[in-house]
């Protein structure tokens, strides 16, 4: 089964330029958040992918991926076709986690769980 390679403008690479494109961790790093309430950290990050993750339901291949990560877990939490998708999509990313963290905070914990 052949791998299909793209550059970040969505156009194909070939697999030398997919290659160095994958090397380059900080050239495929397009934004990273930490969030910290309280004791809890969540790191946001939005990356290019270079090899395509599956399709949008227009074809395009989605290339940009935005990952959740805290000290146990991490979760695939959003995929885009374009830069400018992952951009928006990193920065509504944040706000909802923010906003999740800060809502979890300022709940009474569970003794019995502990």
């Amino acid at each position: 089964m052949a791998v299909d390679f793209y550059r970040a403008d969505g156009r194909p690479a070939t697999s030398e330029e997919a290659q160095r494109l994958l090397l380059d961790i900080g050239a495929r790093l397009l934004a990273q958040d930490i969030i910290r309430v309280g004791a809890e950290v969540v790191v946001v990050s939005t990356w290019f992918t270079v090899i395509h993750q599956g399709y949008a339901s227009n074809g395009r291949p989605l290339l940009w991926q935005t990952i959740v990560s805290d000290t146990t877990t991490h979760a695939d939490i959003g995929q885009y076709t374009t830069r400018e998708q992952a951009k928006r999509g990193h920065a509504e990313a944040v706000v909802l986690i923010s906003k999740r963290l800060r809502h979890l905070a300022t709940q009474p914990r569970d003794e019995t769980r502990l």
